[in-house]
C-alpha cells in the first residue's frame, strides 16, 4: 500500500484545522466526540439505541478516518439522517456507524485493520437492531468503504445487502473492497462515486457489476492543502446534497429504495433510476426476505 498517500490527509487536516476554511459544515464541524464504533439510531421519534422498525427499509450511513479526532467530527450520518426525514419524512430507519474518536495510523496497513475492526463491529450491531441486508442500504466515505464490505462480508449468511453505495474510496483500498471482501458479491447493487484531480483519492473501477459515477469537485487545487474542500470530502457533501435536493441526479436518486421516499411503514422493494454513467438502466430489485 502507499503509505504516503495516507498520511497526507492527516497533514492537510491538519492545515484545515489551523485555518478553518471548511469546517462548520453539514458532513464537518469542530470539536470532538468521544465514539469509537457505536451504531445510532435517527429514525423519525427513535432513541439512538432503539431498534428498528421492521416494515420499513434501512439506511445506514458511515463516516471515513478522522485524523484529528480531538479537534473535529464528521457529522454526515446524523445530518444525512434529518435531511432524509425532512424530505422523506417517517419513511426509513436510518442508522449511524459513529467512530469519529478511533485513532488510526498510517502505517503498516493501520487503517485496512481498523477498517475491518469497525466492519466487524458493525455487522455485529446491525445483526443485534434486527436489521436484515435485502432491505438494507449502506452508505460509506472513504476508510468507510472498507468498514461497510466488512459488515456485508460478515452478514453474508443473510443474505445480500440491498445496496452498497460508496463515496470516494481511495484507490489504494480497490483491491481490498472488490477482490478480498468481494462487495459485488454481498450486494445487489455496488455504486462507486469518486472524484478527480489531486485531491480526489478515488478512481473509476473496472471490476464487474460496479457502478462508476464521476463527481467533478468545485476545489480540486485548493483541496489540496485543505482536506475540507478537497474533491475527496466533496464527495461526501455532494452525496449529502443530493439527500437534500430530488432534483438533482444521481446520489440519493439512485437509491433502490427512493421509491419509499414518502410512504410510511412499507417496504418498497425497487427503486427509480436517475442519470448514470455507463450502467444498466434500471437497477436489480433487491430479493424478498421472509421475517
Amino acid at each position: 500500500m502507499d503509505n504516503a498517500r495516507l498520511i497526507l490527509p492527516g497533514i492537510f487536516l491538519g492545515l484545515t484545522f489551523l485555518s478553518g476554511c471548511g469546517l462548520n459544515t453539514a458532513v464537518l464541524q469542530k470539536g470532538g466526540i468521544d465514539r469509537h464504533g457505536v451504531l445510532l439510531n435517527y429514525s423519525c421519534g427513535a432513541r439512538p439505541c432503539d431498534p428498528i422498525d421492521p416494515c420499513k427499509p434501512t439506511i445506514v450511513i458511515t463516516h471515513g478516518w478522522n485524523p484529528l479526532p480531538n479537534k473535529i467530527h464528521t457529522t454526515f450520518g446524523c445530518a444525512g439522517a434529518e435531511s432524509l426525514k425532512c424530505r422523506c419524512g417517517d419513511s426509513y430507519n436510518i442508522l449511524s456507524w459513529d467512530w469519529n474518536a478511533v485513532r488510526v495510523s498510517p502505517f503498516n496497513d493501520e487503517p485496512l485493520r481498523i477498517g475491518h475492526c469497525q466492519g466487524r463491529m458493525l455487522a455485529a450491531a446491525l445483526r443485534a437492531r434486527g436489521v436484515i441486508p435485502g432491505r438494507t442500504q449502506i452508505i460509506a466515505h472513504s476508510l468507510g468503504t472498507v468498514v461497510a464490505a466488512q459488515a456485508a462480508c460478515c452478514m453474508s449468511d443473510c443474505g445480500p445487502f440491498a445496496q452498497l453505495t460508496l463515496l470516494d474510496p481511495p484507490t489504494n483500498f480497490h483491491e481490498e473492497l472488490f477482490c478480498n471482501l468481494a462487495a459485488c458479491r454481498h450486494a445487489c447493487v455496488v455504486e462507486n462515486y469518486w472524484s478527480p484531480g489531486i485531491s480526489g483519492y478515488g478512481d473509476q473501477v473496472s471490476y464487474q457489476g460496479v457502478r462508476n459515477y464521476q463527481v467533478d469537485g468545485d476545489h480540486p487545487i485548493v483541496g489540496i492543502v485543505d482536506l475540507s474542500l478537497s474533491n475527496h470530502v466533496g464527495v461526501m457533501r455532494w452525496y449529502y446534497d443530493t439527500m437534500c435536493c430530488p432534483t438533482m441526479s444521481c446520489g440519493f436518486q439512485n437509491s433502490v429504495f427512493l421509491g419509499c421516499c414518502g410512504c410510511e411503514h412499507s417496504f418498497c422493494s425497487g427503486g427509480i433510476s436517475a442519470e448514470k454513467t455507463s450502467v444498466p438502466s434500471e437497477p436489480p430489485i433487491p430479493p424478498e426476505i421472509e421475517l
